[in-house]
């Protein structure tokens, strides 16, 4: 590009102002609450992995 050019085209890229589709802090308020949401699920499936293990597993411990 011309050296002329390049001056105008960072100047106009400056003037250009983009408005967020909602305040700043809001993005870091809808993390954590997905970031809850996502611990809640993950949180409900404690403990799962004895539960199927206590059902298969044979009383006396033996294999077949």
């Amino acid at each position: 590009m011309s050296a002329s050019v390049l001056p105008a085209l960072v100047r106009a890229e400056g003037e250009v102002h983009r408005q967020l589709p909602m305040p700043a802090a809001m993005y870091g308020v809808v993390a954590l609450v997905l970031f809850v949401l996502l611990l809640a699920l993950l949180w409900s499936f404690r403990g799962t992995a004895y539960k199927v293990r206590d059902r298969h597993s044979k009383p006396g411990g033996g294999h077949h």
